[in-house]
């Protein structure tokens, strides 16, 4: 059995499941749209507004508190599937 590995933006890119540029949204509020963008160190990070962060960052500052549970839940991409879904899928593939 394989064994789980962390999330990381950057290796879920890498392995073709999300795509630089791809839009994002916040799962509460739509409204709140950002993009997967390469930060200047080489990792993805999530922009929506304009400063690549985390996506835990990302939770944390739409939700106004510490995220309940993984932030990767609060991101959703288009078709709906957050990027928890998103990861735990790449996991089975391995």
């Amino acid at each position: 059995m394989a064994r789980k590995q962390k999330f990381d933006l950057t290796q879920l890119v890498h392995g073709g499941f999300l795509a630089n540029g791809e839009k994002v949204y916040f799962v509460v509020d739509p409204s709140k749209v950002g993009a997967v963008v390469k930060a200047p160190n080489g990792e993805y990070k999530l922009d929506f507004e304009g400063d690549p962060i985390s996506v835990h960052a990302a939770a944390q500052k739409y939700l106004g508190q510490e995220p309940p549970n993984h932030g990767a839940n609060w991101i959703r991409k288009d078709n709906g599937k957050t990027l928890f879904e998103v990861w735990q899928s790449s996991q089975a593939d391995d």
